[in-house]
């Protein structure tokens, strides 16, 4: 059984190939497709990165029934 250092190495290798892999890709792309997605990605990052909006919670102090 492989140890779970030996298993995150392996997930970030595989992760590394695939970002190497997308990084060839969008570099083959025309400038004006490579562009766009480019500015696709910076929108997501920008609202990814805004204010997350917290649920509203109700505290509940539950009491015994005596």
């Amino acid at each position: 059984m492989p140890s779970s250092r030996s298993a995150l190495t392996a997930q970030i290798s595989a992760f590394e190939q695939v970002t190497d892999r997308m990084r060839r890709q969008l570099a083959s792309l025309p400038d004006v497709e490579r562009q766009e997605i480019e500015e696709a990605s910076a929108i997501l990052r920008k609202a990814r990165a805004g204010t997350h909006t917290l649920l509203p919670l109700t505290v509940i102090t539950r009491t015994d029934p005596a």
